[in-house]
């Protein structure tokens, strides 16, 4: 062999590198694999989310339901059937679907006396009539303004205003708004007479009593702006 020749001697039995194809094929397997793991992690924090976004959802409507549920529960005229009132307005044609209610209830009274401005609390109520033990409840859409944004709202009377008998003098009042939900695109109300549902009511002036139950169902918006019906029937004792 003349200077400077070499040659590559084959090394023990068994032992030779991987080919490029053989890396081609081995890469191409473990990107598959990294794919596939990646897919399936990927699907399961798609579920987790809406799994959350649905446990959110449905815990923002049981809590709307049970606050509107206990004020509709509490609904009271008082003792002579005309100190307070029940009115359900249904929405009008072409407006949005939101009905508006009204009523006198008894579930928020245990904070009424915490709620009233000091100058209603100074009045003298020897010279005009008693204060009732009841709170005046709305639920009602309002725009956005400078108070708060749009949503549903629910405003609370501190004092009822009522006519009273014999009078047209009203009860002096302190209104507050407190914003319930900004995702409900739609609330309804039926009241159940002992015969059949119907859309309105206006106790005492129309009827001088109360629903026998309310059904109430509204609509929320997710963050997909996909909407979700949820319904409840709510049962009124008689007062």
């Amino acid at each position: 062999m003349s200077r400077g020749a070499w040659r590559c001697e084959p090394g023990p039995r068994g032992q030779r590198g991987f080919t490029l194809l053989e890396i081609t094929i081995a890469m191409s397997f473990v990107a598959l694999l990294a794919t596939g793991i990646a897919i399936s992690i990927s699907t399961c924090l798609n579920v987790w989310n809406r799994a959350v976004e649905t446990a959110d959802l449905n815990q923002e409507a049981r809590a709307m339901m049970e606050l509107i549920s206990r004020d509709i529960r509490g609904a009271t005229l008082g003792l002579d059937r005309a100190s307070g009132y029940f009115r359900l307005s249904p929405a009008l044609e072409g407006e949005a679907p939101f009905d508006l209610l009204e009523v006198s209830t008894s579930s928020s009274s245990a904070s009424r006396v915490g709620l009233l401005p000091d100058e209603l609390r100074s009045l003298d109520q020897e010279s005009r009539p008693p204060v009732t033990d009841y709170m005046g409840v709305g639920y009602a859409w309002r725009e956005a303004d400078l108070e708060g944004p749009a949503g549903l709202y629910r405003v609370t009377t501190v004092v009822p205003a009522r006519v009273m008998l014999g009078t047209q003098t009203p009860f002096a009042e302190y209104v507050n708004a407190e914003l319930v939900s900004d995702a409900v695109t739609k609330l309804r109300f039926l009241c159940y007479d002992g015969n059949e549902w119907v859309p309105e009511w206006n106790a005492p002036f129309q009827v001088n009593q109360l629903p026998a139950a309310v059904s109430v169902e509204l609509t929320i918006l997710d963050a997909r702006e996909r909407e979700h019906e949820f319904r409840t029937i709510v049962p009124i004792a008689v007062r």
